[in-house]
């Protein structure tokens, strides 16, 4: 071989001081290149420390500029009727005097605190839609907590969620103020059996750029040099979000949950006494009275279970139940009332409610009797049940509340048979929740064996839908089934008087 004999040995050495040299080239130019990284990085670091320096002092332009608005206000100032928290500190400091008693200072007494519920339908054209329009991300309307303003907003793909470019992230809250504040908040996302879970911890952020950019919050938001370990709603890609139980008939539903406070701002008062009142036993009481039965004076036969109440107190919370306890009624001479439109776990709850006052209490016991039902969603025909039995009792509050709960799990299945109770029980609000429902799910309703059914026994419904889907205006609406009511009782006169 050619490296075997001398010529090809030394044509290799020649070739190997070649490679050398341009290795000793490129040794040279990376020198130079790395005393040019280790400079940047200096700078890096400078940057870094007035950028802290920056920091602190819009910290303290921004806490001056609260205590200005605050002097303007006369909550403080060295002029002040009532010394706020600044003029009372520089006070004790001219003014050294001893003292005896106590203060009470509460750090939260400006809160404010919204909800706000955000549902994205058509939820798998997101992306292309984003793309399509040229923008960057889904944004809902304008939010006011406590008088500031929020916006919420969804990027599919983890990228840029506020208008400066900086941030990015995948479902955030956007704090459109230039006002100091401390923000604490939660987001939720509902899962398919209905239930809001809780997307991250509880998070508190401290807003005091005076004047600065909308700043996004969010369980994953960061500048785009700092991504944290976990992207996305729980962790999920948006295709993968697509696929799991959090969205329900390309249907995502987002709550928010704000708590708002003024930064700087305490509340003083006078420690008057170190006695501690402790906090309303009423509710537990009412129940234990219940509960226990004791004093007792008339008695519920309900499917063969008897339940023991106080007719004073079902007379005070239900103007039904005072005219069937103390109006000369049969039950008023016997007071054993016998319940057949009602099953025992369904009155139970009502008369809970009765006593306590408390949905807690409710939703407790609907719990244990939940397994009970062989019906398919067994918490929407105990809500259903209820409503029932609370639109009978005039139990206005119970009533509304069941109605929220209805609306909250609405699904192609049951709407029919929940529109069907409202059209009969008169509940307005939920109706329209029905209504809007169908008509975005318009194509699965009418598939539905339970719509057909509700044509046939409901025809003055099926117009109902049909022309609140076609987006007829409410008047006109209203007098379409005023005209259809008029016909179907003419044709029924016509009919009895034929036969």
């Amino acid at each position: 071989m050619a490296a075997d004999t001398a010529e090809g040995l030394l044509a290799e050495i020649e070739s190997t001081k070649q490679q050398v040299q341009a290795a000793e080239v490129r040794n040279q130019e990376l020198c130079v290149l790395t005393r040019e990284a280790e400079k940047r990085q200096r700078l890096r670091r400078e940057l870094d420390v007035q950028r802290t320096i920056l920091a602190n002092r819009q910290r303290l332009n921004a806490l001056e500029s609260l205590y200005r608005h605050e002097v303007d206000r006369d909550e403080d100032g060295p002029h002040c009727l009532t010394a706020g928290p600044r003029s009372q500190a520089v006070a004790s400091k001219e003014h050294p005097q001893d003292a005896s008693g106590g203060e009470r200072t509460n750090c939260a007494h400006k809160v404010a605190k919204g909800e706000y519920v955000w549902q994205i339908d058509s939820f798998s054209w997101s992306r292309l839609r984003l793309r399509q329009s040229g923008l960057f991300c889904v944004v809902s309307k304008l939010f006011k907590v406590g008088g500031y303003e929020f916006q919420f907003v969804y990027q599919p793909d983890g990228g840029i969620v506020n208008c400066t470019l900086s941030q990015r992230g995948s479902l955030a809250i956007i704090f459109w103020g230039s006002d100091p504040i401390v923000l604490r908040y939660r987001i939720f996302i509902k899962a398919r059996s209905g239930e809001f879970v809780q997307w991250g911890e509880l998070r508190e952020e401290l807003h005091d750029v005076d004047d600065g950019p909308p700043t996004a919050y969010g369980p994953d938001v960061h500048e785009a040099e700092n991504a944290p370990a976990s992207l996305g709603i729980f962790g999920l890609t948006h295709q993968q979000l697509l696929q799991s139980a959090w969205v329900d008939k390309d249907t995502l539903t987002a709550k928010f949950v704000l708590e708002v406070h003024p930064v700087g701002t305490f509340e003083t008062q006078p420690l008057l006494t170190h006695v501690e009142v402790p906090g309303s036993t009423l509710h537990q009481d009412t129940q234990a009275l219940w509960e226990k039965g004791t004093g007792s004076d008339v008695q519920f036969m309900v499917q063969g279970v008897t339940l023991q109440a106080h007719s004073h107190i079902l007379s005070a919370r239900s103007h039904v139940f005072e005219k069937q306890l103390a109006c000369g009624m049969q039950e008023s001479a016997s007071r054993v009332v016998v319940i057949e439109d009602s099953d025992p776990d369904t009155f139970k709850c009502l008369l809970q409610f009765l006593y306590t006052d408390s949905f807690k209490g409710i939703e407790d016991l609907m719990a244990k009797t939940a397994g009970k039902s062989d019906a398919g969603n067994p918490r929407l025909s105990q809500a259903q049940a209820l409503l029932a039995v609370s639109h009978k009792y005039e139990v206005t509050r119970l009533q509304r509340w069941c109605e929220m709960r209805l609306c909250e799990h609405l699904c192609t299945s049951e709407v029919c048979n929940i529109l069907s109770q409202a059209h009969l029980l008169e509940a307005a609000q939920l109706e329209k929740a029905c209504l809007v429902y169908i008509k975005d799910h318009i194509q699965e309703v009418l598939k539905s064996p339970a719509y057909v059914e509700l044509m046939k026994v409901w025809p003055q419904i099926g117009l109902k839908v049909s022309l609140f889907a076609a987006g007829v205006p409410e008047a006109e609406a209203a007098e379409a089934i005023n005209g259809f009511k008029g016909s179907a009782t003419a044709g029924k006169r016509k009919r009895t008087e034929e036969e």
